[in-house]
């Protein structure tokens, strides 16, 4: 990775997501201090609005970390989640951002390196394209 830091922000459900997290630190998995993960109560809370605010505040990607598909705490619908997933990515395109900015993961729960894993490819993957595109 390269030495500017690239913020990211995961917005992580109440249940299996967080459980990654919090598996990730009890192991002692290391990612950079410049994710900033946010708890919600379940995915289906997040809205385009506040990943969009995520990007206006600074974030350079946005990873929403949630249950694996049928095992939402709330019984929410996975397709839920996935619609504002794909309508906020095609708000992003319509902006001009790479809508690879934005990734949806569903963990099992407390998959910390899973996890660790993810957020870790999905920096690398954001410094790599902005790279490309400040040739």
């Amino acid at each position: 990775m390269n030495n500017v830091k690239t913020n990211i922000v995961v917005f992580t459900c109440n249940w299996d997501g967080l459980s990654c997290v919090e598996a990730a630190a009890q192991k002692g998995l290391n990612y950079p201090a410049s994710v900033k993960v946010i708890r919600v109560s379940c995915l289906s809370r997040v809205h385009s609005g506040l990943i969009l605010k995520a990007f206006e505040l600074g974030a350079n990607g946005v990873m929403l970390l949630g249950c694996n598909t049928g095992n939402c705490h709330f019984e929410i619908n996975a397709d839920l989640v996935k619609r504002e997933y794909e309508k906020t990515r095609n708000i992003l395109g319509l902006l001009g951002l790479r809508e690879k900015r934005l990734a949806l993961v569903r963990l099992p729960v407390g998959d910390g390196p899973g996890f660790v894993k993810h957020v870790t490819d999905f920096i690398v993957g954001i410094e790599q394209a902005e790279s490309a595109a400040s040739r």
